[in-house]
């Protein structure tokens, strides 16, 4: 009998891994639909199949549910890679690359990334911290070639260029291409930086 205790407690270890992740995609679901703010612990345990206990049990507060959902959804995306930036010493080159690296991001990416920006005041600040420390990353990393790099407005400009309220205006509500708008942008930078 001991290997069939073991069987029960492997399979029970399983359910609850099964159940776990149901939740969490639950929420990563919900979140990219409703957004974070509309959605309650109600609406993921519905969604999941599961009573709200069962949800509680799995994460004892909202917290701990986000930074779970918010976990597993940037695992799933392509992230932008500023190391691949950095090869490129020339400073246009380099901010050409890493906005088509961004834009691309954010394409791919922006039906969540509106709903973050949206709902910002309900994200849990780990979270925000976390955003914020990657944008600055990428500011950094396109700032560093350029001889000007502490001028206000070069800095300003790249942070301008690099945001994801940038090119959803550029692309979405101006109707520009990936690529045009990344053109437009190294031409404002390059403009502010003679």
């Amino acid at each position: 009998m001991p290997g069939r205790r073991g069987y029960r407690k492997s399979k029970r270890a399983f359910d609850e891994q099964r159940t776990r992740a149901r939740i969490v995609d639950a929420a990563e679901s919900l979140h990219g639909t409703l957004g974070p703010a509309r959605t309650t612990l109600s609406a993921v345990s519905r969604a999941a199949g599961v009573t709200r206990a069962t949800v509680y049990r799995h994460f004892p507060d909202e917290e701990s549910l986000f930074l779970a959902c918010s976990s597993q959804w940037i695992s799933r995306q392509r992230q932008p890679d500023p190391d691949a930036w950095a090869l490129h010493d020339d400073p246009l080159t380099r901010l050409e690359v890493g906005l088509r690296d961004l834009y691309r991001y954010y394409r791919a990416a922006e039906p969540m990334l509106t709903l973050i920006h949206r709902d910002a005041e309900v994200i849990p600040a780990r979270v925000t911290a976390a955003r914020i420390q990657a944008q600055d990353r990428w500011i950094r990393t396109l700032l560093e070639p350029f001889p000007r790099r502490r001028s206000r407005i070069v800095r300003s400009a790249i942070a301008h260029a690099s945001s994801f309220e940038t090119w959803r205006s550029l692309c979405r509500s101006s109707g520009l291409s990936d690529r045009s708008a990344v053109a437009l942008m190294v031409a404002m930078v390059k403009g502010a930086d003679p």
